[in-house]
């Protein structure tokens, strides 16, 4: 957003004193930093002759037109130069791990405090930035299809002597500091052994270690929360509903009904298929809901014949339903909920659906059904 009357220019993420991310550590999809550089060009062009002070939401103002124009030049080549060069390199046949260990900021971005890895890092967002292009596989086939980590690491182990032999080792080389080594390694034994204390705090202490080091914000979380989490457990958290009322609220009917096909399970639905019509009248919306192949679909606007149910209600109905506010036999006696065939059908449905039962998981070890 320009301000042509006060000179003031505010610009997106992309232009704070920092390197953002090309991908968060949370997940996401991988964003293109080419089309940040260009934009930011653009910018540069469009605002910079009449700009003389330079706001974001997350960062102090920049005053002064050279200045200005200064960081956002220093900020369309920080992006670009890190896509560039992860493209020259993925041309040679490097792998995402071996470019993002090469490449690192040249003489006059590197060493400017506004282009510093405090949120983003070079590392992880080369490794976004090949992920984009050529996805998660790095044309090794001998990765194209490994066993999951918890049998793999098993394997790892018992080859390298068993638990007590690659510790003794790990020890050795934390010794030398060599923490990123020790820390890899002990992965490997604390998902083959999840319980083995030794290992845990082992790893946790090279992790520890490898956060007081770390300039990123987000890398030194994730490796504390892992110190934290090998050595005191996973800070469990009572289930809740995911999202609030007004959060539901706001979602399109589509959006609802996909967010519901996520939840189910497919045991529970297992040799079971129907189709419910929806009429929602405070929406004035009509959708057809199929179950079929343990998967729900849905198309708005349509109406079918052959359901075996039709549901006659409220949006907000549903939501306060999702929402554990009223139940659907309180709704049916109140009036806001109709169901016209097979009433037990409703039930059904969202007995299929499977319920958060925390909202925190394990990091550190295979976790309740992943080994």
């Amino acid at each position: 957003m320009f301000y042509p009357e006060l000179g003031v220019l505010n610009m997106a993420e992309n232009a704070c004193p920092l390197l953002h991310n090309f991908i968060p550590l949370r997940g996401a999809v991988a964003r293109d930093p080419r089309i940040w550089a260009k934009y930011i060009g653009e910018a540069i062009d469009l605002y910079g002759p009449g700009t003389e002070i330079l706001i974001g939401q997350h960062h102090w103002p920049v005053w002064g037109r050279a200045a200005v124009v200064d960081h956002l030049e220093a900020q369309r080549d920080l992006y670009k130069h890190i896509h560039d060069q992860t493209l020259r390199h993925m041309n040679k046949g490097w792998r995402p791990a071996e470019i993002a260990e090469a490449i690192d900021l040249p003489p006059g971005l590197a060493e400017r405090w506004s282009a510093r890895g405090y949120y983003g890092t070079v590392n992880h967002n080369v490794k976004a930035v090949y992920q984009r292009y050529l996805s998660w596989y790095d044309g090794n086939p001998c990765n194209l299809h490994p066993l999951p980590p918890a049998p793999a690491a098993a394997k790892f182990v018992e080859y390298m002597g068993g638990a007590p032999a690659v510790i003794t080792r790990a020890r050795a080389d934390f010794a030398k500091g060599e923490f990123r080594w020790v820390a890899q390694v002990m992965k490997e034994v604390v998902y083959a052994e999840p319980a083995n204390k030794e290992a845990r705090e082992l790893c946790a202490d090279a992790l520890e270690q490898m956060g007081y080091q770390a300039e990123s914000a987000t890398w030194r979380n994730a490796f504390l929360y892992g110190a934290q989490e090998l050595r005191h457990g996973i800070f469990r958290m009572p289930a809740r509903v995911m999202m609030g009322a007004d959060t539901l609220a706001g979602l399109a009917t589509d959006v609802f009904f996909d967010l519901m096909a996520i939840r189910l399970d497919p045991a529970k639905a297992a040799g079971q298929s129907m189709v419910l019509n929806w009429h929602f009248t405070d929406r004035a919306e009509k959708l057809a809901l199929t179950l079929k192949h343990c998967t729900l679909s849905h198309r708005i606007g349509q109406w079918s014949g052959q359901a075996a149910a039709s549901i006659t209600t409220t949006r907000a109905t549903l939501d306060a339903i999702v929402l554990g506010k009223t139940t659907a036999p309180e709704a049916m006696t109140s009036g806001g909920l109709r169901i016209d065939g097979d009433a037990s059908r409703f039930a059904v449905l969202f007995g299929m659906l499977e319920q958060p039962t925390s909202l925190m998981f394990d990091i550190l070890t295979p976790g309740e059904g992943r080994s």
